[in-house]
């Protein structure tokens, strides 16, 4: 779709026009003769920046318009690679001779050189062939089309199906017909009528409540002057006026404004005329798919100063934010994921089968379980995937229900669900689009760290400075509890102050962002089969996890070489890989992870990398890959970090998780790991290692440790050696030679920060003793970030 191809261009030419920028300001440029070229090249993604803006909002040409931003995406890429590739040699001691070289020169030179040529070669096919009209549209014919889908998914639901409505309908109906409290408003809406907000992922079943409902005996004996609104994200404001007027006050009425105003009715009169006719009834106006507070506040002035006897707005949504900005918490409902017999309930319906049935036969019963439990208790997957096996023969269930994910992206049985589903997607801002497409790498039904994921999405480059005090890192948490509000993802844990620790995302959800993933070749999660990614050398992110219950690559028997070398050939050509994320279920076995030690490259762009199984040692193309910055092991068993110590040569981050390292001491020698800057160590309490020892002259760049779960029995030494350490923290560990530690961070040459909290403190005369301890030790004035 467009408006995927263009949330990602937007995303693309910004990374690349930063790098493009830094490049052209470096002299080594002007030495190879391309600088110019570079400036030229920085210009151009300047004007395609300010192209894609005015795109968002004109998209009356979809298909050729999705053709030339797919063109401009591409393009976004490759200059973001190539100038990458530019900067780390300039900036690469032991290569800046070999850069003087004639051969290099030129090589570097003609990259450029085509890079510019195809920017120019982009610019001028927009005039060619007329990609976009750059004029205002309030709308697109793609979003229009999902909304009117979506529009009419959601009213024409067979009301015998729906099942699990009793409790919620009786919640909603108590909050429409409940007595307004006096005190009873937001900040920003105090005079009008009652709001009741519903809010939810799409195809949860807001609107299939709301219009049982609004259609109820008791609603329409309740209030005479009703109005069913669809609004959406496209509404027209005149049109929708004009429609509650003949909802509401009916056909006569708009004819006697018309003949009032000579066949012209301003839209401000539309509003006056609505707000006072309403403050002399009690009504109930429902307004269905709000999207944002803008919209609100464009159409409650048409009621904001009130109405007769208590009345009642309800409102629709996707968006929390806009929940709470037009409802006091108390008037909030959240409808509810079925439960797992009202699933089965609701699929038995459409599929015209019944319990019996399932009880007869076996296999079925089994698959109806993994079908239901793809679903999530979505309703709208429930019935639409329900609709789709309704006619088939149950023996074909099982190929259907392993070809959803796929069918999901082509079949249009499924298009309802389809359409719903990307139309939140679509309707992202440009800076969420790309992060939400991130969470396709992960596994399906996984558990996602806020903190690991907030930190991904700033090295991945999709964080903008929003040019206040905040830390990327705190304007990615900003990100992420947007996608939260936009019911894009769900929280999952929370800490003892409320705050979210993990989230997941719904198993259709997660489907639909990966096959827009695989759309815009952002990433790549194999299945089965794995030879079709060689033909597919622009993806970017590749996720890869190996369990039995996947029957992936390293768990089949007879085939599973055959695959794996499949795998490690197609793998080998993503020369634009960036992020490499492999997994196991099967934590105990090394011939699980042995595909990784069988790759013989190094992948050229690959800056991060993560390894989940047991290896016992680091593959030998980890450390060849001169780019990587960042590696997480997780269950790994190294005996040593000696293969890590001067290779990769720009690891920058490098986290040990449970089981990583399995010996009883670690040490960084002299000259090792000569540009980490942050290490992370949470090995847990039954791991061998007692010890952390820093020799002098090693890590010399380390700015922060962190240090969890771990029983460092023999302490943590020469930290006095680490001169540009900012911060240390350490949490819940049994510490020895606390006080020496201590010690050396107060005669620190640096200040840094030390934080040590819920940790035992063990000593050769003493019995564990409990000690907390937060210490910020700057000078008075500075602060420490902690």
């Amino acid at each position: 779709m467009a408006e995927t191809a263009l949330g990602m261009a937007t995303t693309l030419v910004g990374s690349a026009l930063s790098v493009a920028s830094s490049a052209a300001r470096e002299e080594m440029g002007l030495l190879l003769g391309v600088q110019d070229d570079i400036w030229f090249i920085s210009d151009e993604l300047k004007m395609m920046q300010a192209f894609l803006r005015a795109a968002d909002g004109a998209r009356e040409n979809t298909g050729v318009l999705k053709a030339y931003l797919e063109l401009i995406r591409d393009l976004a890429y490759d200059i973001e690679d190539c100038l990458e590739e530019f900067m780390v040699f300039i900036k690469h001691k032991n290569l800046v001779q070999q850069l003087l070289s004639l051969r290099a020169r030129h090589r570097i030179a003609v990259q450029i050189r085509i890079l510019k040529q195809r920017v120019q070669e982009v610019s001028q096919r927009n005039l060619r062939y007329n990609a976009i009209k750059l004029t205002p549209s309030t709308s697109s014919n793609v979003t229009g089309d999902m909304e009117l889908s979506r529009n009419f998914t959601a009213l024409n639901v067979d009301e015998a199906q729906l099942v699990g409505l009793d409790e919620p309908k009786k919640k909603l109906m108590e909050l429409i017909a409940k007595s307004k409290a006096p005190m009873e408003h937001t900040e920003t809406d105090n005079a009008g009528p009652r709001v009741v907000s519903l809010v939810g992922m799409g195809g949860i079943g807001k609107t299939a409540l709301t219009k049982k409902v609004y259609d109820s005996k008791d609603i329409r004996e309740m209030f005479s002057t009703r109005a069913w609104i669809t609004v959406s994200q496209s509404f027209d404001q005149m049109e929708l006026f004009k429609e509650m007027i003949l909802q509401l006050f009916g056909a006569e009425s708009w004819d006697r404004l018309l003949k009032d105003h000579q066949g012209q009715v301003p839209e401000v009169h539309l509003a006056d005329y609505l707000s006072r006719r309403l403050k002399e009834t009690r009504y109930l106006i429902v307004l269905d798919d709000v999207w944002t507070i803008d919209a609100w506040n464009r159409i409650k002035i048409t009621f904001q100063d009130g109405g007769k006897d208590d009345s009642c707005v309800v409102v629709t949504t996707r968006n929390g934010k806009l929940a709470e900005y037009c409802s006091p918490p108390s008037n909030i409902h959240h409808p509810e994921f079925l439960g797992k017999e009202e699933a089965t309930t609701l699929f038995l319906k459409k599929t015209n089968k019944s319990l019996d049935d399932l009880e007869k036969d076996k296999n079925t019963k089994g698959i109806v379980e993994k079908i239901l439990n793809k679903c999530g208790g979505l309703p709208l997957a429930i019935l639409t995937i329900g609709g789709l096996l309704a006619n088939k023969d149950t023996k074909e269930w099982k190929s259907i229900y392993r070809q959803l994910p796929w069918d999901l992206a082509t079949n249009p049985s499924l298009d309802s669900l389809r359409r719903v589903v990307s139309l939140s997607y679509s309707h992202l801002p440009s800076h969420l689009k790309p992060c939400f497409l991130h969470l396709s790498i992960f596994p399906e039904d996984f558990e996602i760290e806020k903190k690991h994921l907030v930190n991904r999405w700033v090295a991945e480059g999709f964080v903008a400075d929003d040019s206040t005090t905040r830390t990327l890192e705190e304007v990615s948490e900003n990100y992420f509890y947007e996608l939260i509000s936009r019911c894009m993802i769900q929280p999952s844990k929370l800490d003892n102050l409320g705050n979210v620790k993990t989230c997941r995302i719904h198993d259709i959800v997660h489907d639909i962002a990966v096959s827009i993933s695989r759309q815009e070749n952002y990433a790549a999660i194999p299945g089965g089969d794995t030879s079709t990614m060689s033909r597919r050398i622009s993806i970017r992110h590749l996720s890869y996890f190996a369990s039995k219950k996947l029957d992936l690559v390293v768990t089949g028997k007879g085939a599973s070489k055959k695959k794996s070398k499949a795998f490690s050939k197609a793998v080998e050509k993503l020369s634009s890989l960036r992020s490499f994320s492999v997994g196991t279920n099967e934590i105990d076995k090394v011939d699980e992870m042995d595909l990784l030690v069988s790759f013989a490259f190094p992948l050229p762009s690959l800056e991060r990398l993560k390894l989940k199984g047991r290896l016992e040692e680091i593959p030998a193309w980890v450390g060849k890959s001169v780019n990587l910055v960042k590696i997480d092991l997780q269950y790994c068993k190294l005996k040593d970090l000696k293969a890590l110590a001067t290779e990769p040569p720009n690891l920058m981050q490098l986290r040990l998780y449970e089981d990583a390292y399995s010996a009883d001491k670690l040490e960084f020698d002299r000259h090792e790991f000569p540009n980490l800057r942050f290490l992370h160590l949470q090995l847990g309490y039954t791991a061998a290692l007692r010890e952390v020892t820093f020799v002098e002259s090693s890590t010399p760049n380390m700015e922060r440790i962190r240090i969890e779960n771990s029983k460092l029995a023999s302490g943590i030494n020469g930290v006095k050696h680490l001169r540009k350490l900012k911060e240390l923290y350490i949490w819940s560990c049994t510490l020895a030679k606390h006080d020496i530690l201590r010690e050396d961070v107060n005669k620190h040459t640096n200040r840094p920060a030390l934080q040590i909290l819920d940790c035992n403190h063990t000593s050769p005369e003493e019995s564990e003793v409990k000690v907390e301890v937060t210490e910020s030790i700057s000078e008075p004035g500075e602060s420490s970030q902690s």
